[in-house]
């Protein structure tokens, strides 16, 4: 995951985009990200995994932050753009989280892995995280 100093450009005005304020959505948060990533273009096997990231993401929103968050999907050059944003300030955890002991904290990670690029903005009560997956 890179830390943007600057704030990300805006979506554009088609981006799809849902809201998810509980435990319950995530399924629907999951299912809204990889079809949306699938109307955009990419293939069924990275829309799998742009969906695997998308749930690590908003399960984090709901564990660390007061309230739900929104997500936003669209396609930009070439590549499918998947933008979770919250109400949490994001601060690194020294060690990372999934270095410590308790079987929590790969999420990161995984999101990381799985996607082709992951990138934060985070500034005091806003967080944007996003992922980019090549079509």
């Amino acid at each position: 995951m890179l830390q943007a100093p600057e704030p990300f450009r805006p979506p554009p005005p088609y981006a799809a985009s849902a809201t998810f304020a509980g435990p319950d959505d995530l399924s629907a948060v999951r299912q809204f990200a990889g079809a949306a990533a699938r109307a955009a273009g990419l293939a069924p096997a990275r829309a799998a995994a742009l969906e695997v990231a998308v749930s690590e993401l908003a399960t984090n929103t709901l564990r660390h932050t007061p309230s739900g968050g929104t997500i936003r999907v669209w396609p930009e050059s070439g590549s499918v753009v998947c933008e979770v944003v919250d109400t949490g300030t994001f601060v690194p955890a020294n060690p990372p989280a999934a270095a410590r002991e308790g079987g929590g904290g790969w999420g990161l990670k995984i999101a990381a892995e799985v996607a082709d690029g992951f990138y934060l903005h985070s500034e005091p009560g806003r967080s944007r995280w996003r992922l980019l997956f090549r079509l």
